[in-house]
């Protein structure tokens, strides 16, 4: 009987160890892929939220950026890009931001979240005028990918007074404030950093 026990036991440990060998092994080979991946998306995101800049700049503190630095092609400062982020209903809302020199948002595009589908996830939805038919008969061309028409609502606004221009989504009041008060955060603690000179 103990025999046996000790045999399991055996058994299970060196299970557990193979196991726990493989994992590290996948996680050393997929790590640079997954990292290169999300810089990747980084930088597409950068581009959707200021799309006049021709580079972005960081700006790090204690080993993380705080914001990006938006460049044209001479070097000149346009405006900042940041990442903002709140808790929404049932899920942490990721959104990277856009906003020039004076606070004025440009774009905003919700990187991630996981909200309840068809109320929550409603902040990525896009309202589509153009019916399957206008487009067959080419009565309209889609020029280009509609935006979520919640995120476009930021689009042109003073971070200072979003609460007040922003329309929340009926249902879904949680995580449309998550979205704008976490802008409004971000946005309010780069404009006093840049205001010091950093």
């Amino acid at each position: 009987m103990q025999n046996n026990f000790i045999r399991y036991a055996a058994t299970l440990a060196i299970i557990c160890l193979a196991a726990s060998g493989l994992l590290s092994v996948v996680y050393n080979v997929t790590q640079p892929k997954i990292a290169a991946q999300a810089k990747m998306e980084e930088e597409s995101a950068l581009k959707d939220v200021y799309p006049g800049a021709e580079r972005f700049e960081p700006v790090a503190e204690k080993g993380s950026v705080l914001y990006y630095k938006a460049l044209n092609a001479s070097g000149e400062l346009l405006g900042y890009a940041f990442k903002a982020e709140k808790k929404g209903y049932s899920s942490t809302i990721v959104t990277m931001v856009g906003m020039d020199t004076k606070g004025i948002i440009k774009r905003i595009k919700i990187l991630s979240q996981n909200e309840t589908p068809g109320l929550g996830s409603r902040i990525e939805e896009v309202r589509q005028k153009e019916t399957f038919w206008d487009v067959v008969l080419k009565k309209v061309k889609i020029a280009q990918k509609p935006r979520p028409w919640f995120q476009a609502q930021f689009d042109g606004k003073d971070y200072k007074t979003l609460d007040r221009n922003v329309e929340a989504i009926t249902g879904a009041t949680i995580s449309s404030l998550a979205v704008v008060v976490s802008v409004e955060e971000k946005a309010k603690e780069v404009m006093e950093k840049t205001q010091d000179g950093r």
